[in-house]
């Protein structure tokens, strides 16, 4: 590691144009980007969201011939080669004709703007297309400062977005609204409320569902199958639905750290979504009342309404776009030098960004899966733990926090076994269908199955499996909560005590009284059965068979 020397990320061919397109929600950024890449017929667009990436691949399909437009995400490819690429910012290639990089503020998010950096600084395209808010142009217009010539198209909303003057109670939920809460059971708990009123006409939407399982909810509500989506914040990423209005159940979030009020961009990204142009004509934002516990404020949506007409900034956080290393960067030789090049190079980076429009990611994450690899490269797996196999590995896009942290341990541990020619069980890689579960177990299985075509894009034929494999895995598991939805909605009982049924706030399972003498909290899950004493659906139908190479069972 003597003599190892970082250098910043550069290009060696800087974009002859780039074009910013600046402006609130449904403003016809991204329509006119994806018009110029049609025209082009060459180039990529990227995005935060797989279903993002889909509606831009249906969309640039429709408008080029057949075998013109692929699809490359981290689970999925679709003619990745074509001469146009819709794909997730991680899934981007690094040079092309035209680049069309939507929901370019991701930029300052802490997780993954490195991604979002690392393509503006190095990637080399005749032309850039940036779309953003336009609160995120300081951050961006930096990384691209070597472009031959800039040009900033400022984009005013197409539709009209009033507020309402009065809170909507449950019984007033009119079609086409999406409401709002932000955490899995508060969803559940909004949907059961307004179910009552509109029996099998509510849908749910959150970051857990499997992808497939999330665009067959969208499109029952886009066809009007369903009047009222109950959704996270995960529909204000850009994701485009006939929404006429937009109702917050809540107004506060836990980010990972913190139970904290909305942003104002925040709520502008969300309320935004109502009044779709061409779709529904002017949209309404508003709070919902009615479901106990849940006390959302009118001022805070007000605010994000008048940030998504284009009337306010917001308050889009200052952050730095993050310059993440790749491996080259570190002048490593072998896995244990790793812990201590990392280290370096983020003591190098901190004081080479110091003047430069950027910052140096948190690499701990990195270092800890490393320091976790490290004691299994010793017997036989330790001739296969080379260098580049444990970058590899501890670059997968696997979450790596409690409690999955796990899951990630033991996919690099039977990668490194399979390499070094020793069994590993299926099971461990790729979990069965699960037989009769709940909707909470479909989705914990076709997320491990995630996991897994991750793993196996990386490193195919681990256990015997490939990623079709994993791929039959989730889609059969996003069947399956598809067909539970409507009963598991009906039945929840999230907003009411499991003993004595008195309302409670949605995240307690029991009242007080309840559960004082016992002691102990009850888990709260529904009982068996759905509407009018049915049981719900697929309890035993699937067996749960592990698939064959093939992908069918």
């Amino acid at each position: 590691m003597e003599g190892a020397a970082p250098e910043l990320p550069v290009r060696s061919t800087p974009p002859e144009r780039v074009v910013f397109h600046l402006g609130p929600t449904n403003s016809g950024k991204t329509y006119e980007s994806l018009q110029a890449l049609a025209a082009t017929a060459s180039g990529v667009y990227a995005a935060p969201l797989r279903q993002l990436a889909h509606e831009a691949y249906a969309k640039l399909s429709a408008l080029l011939p057949a075998g013109t437009v692929g699809l490359s995400t981290g689970e999925e490819e679709v003619d990745p080669h074509a001469p146009v690429v819709c794909c997730t910012v991680e899934k981007a290639p690094l040079r092309g004709e035209l680049l069309v990089l939507d929901e370019s503020h991701w930029v300052a998010d802490p997780e993954r703007g490195h991604h979002w950096a690392r393509l503006l600084l190095t990637g080399e395209f005749r032309e850039m297309h940036l779309v953003s808010a336009a609160e995120a142009h300081p951050l961006l217009a930096p990384l691209v400062d070597d472009a031959r010539s800039v040009d900033v198209v400022h984009h005013q909303r197409l539709s009209r977005l009033d507020v309402l003057r009065a809170p909507v109670r449950t019984t007033g939920v009119r079609p086409q609204t999406l409401v709002v809460a932000f955490s899995r059971k508060t969803v559940y708990a909004v949907a059961a409320e307004l179910d009552r009123h509109r029996p099998g006409r509510v849908g749910v939407l959150y970051g857990a569902l499997p992808p497939a399982t999330r665009r067959e909810v969208i499109e029952r509500f886009t066809t009007g199958e369903l009047d009222v989506l109950v959704t996270t914040d995960v529909i204000g990423h850009g994701i485009n639905v006939p929404a006429a209005t937009v109702l917050f159940a809540e107004t506060t979030k836990f980010d990972g750290t913190e139970l904290r009020p909305l942003r104002s961009w925040e709520a502008a990204q969300i309320a935004g979504r109502a009044g779709r142009y061409g779709l529904t004509g002017h949209g309404t934002v508003g709070v919902l009342t009615g479901v106990r516990g849940l006390k959302p404020s009118v001022a805070l949506v007000s605010l994000g309404a008048e940030v998504a007409r284009g009337d306010r900034a917001s308050d889009l956080p200052r952050r730095a776009p993050r310059l993440r290393p790749e491996l080259a960067d570190l002048g490593a030789r072998e896995a244990a030098d790793l812990p201590e090049a990392l280290v370096r190079w983020q003591a190098w980076a901190r004081a080479a960004t110091r003047d430069e429009a950027m910052a140096p990611d948190d690499v701990t994450g990195l270092v800890l899966r490393v320091q976790a690899l490290l004691p299994l490269l010793r017997g036989p797996l330790g001739a296969v733990g080379d260098l580049h196999t444990v970058w590899r590995l501890v670059t997968l896009a696997i979450d790596y926090n409690p409690p999955r942290r796990t899951r990630w341990l033991v996919l690099a541990r039977a990668a490194l076994r399979h390499a070094a020619g020793l069994p590993v069980a299926p099971e461990l890689v790729l979990p069965d269908v699960p037989v009769g579960g709940s909707v909470e177990d479909y989705e914990q299985a076709a997320a491990a199955a995630r996991d897994a075509q991750m793993l196996l894009r990386q490193f195919p034929g681990v256990a015997g499996l490939d990623p079709d494999d994993a791929s039959w895995v989730e889609e059969e598991c996003a069947e399956a909560i598809s067909e539970m939805l409507p009963d598991a909605i009906a039945v929840s009982r999230s907003s009411a005590c499991a003993e004595c049924g008195t309302p409670i706030a949605p995240w307690f399972s029991t009242c007080r009284p309840c559960s004082a003498p016992r002691g102990r909290a009850r888990d709260g899950h529904p009982r068996p059965g759905g509407r009018d004493g049915r049981r719900a659906p697929r309890s035993g139908s699937r067996q749960g068979r592990r698939p064959t190479r093939s992908g069918r069972a």
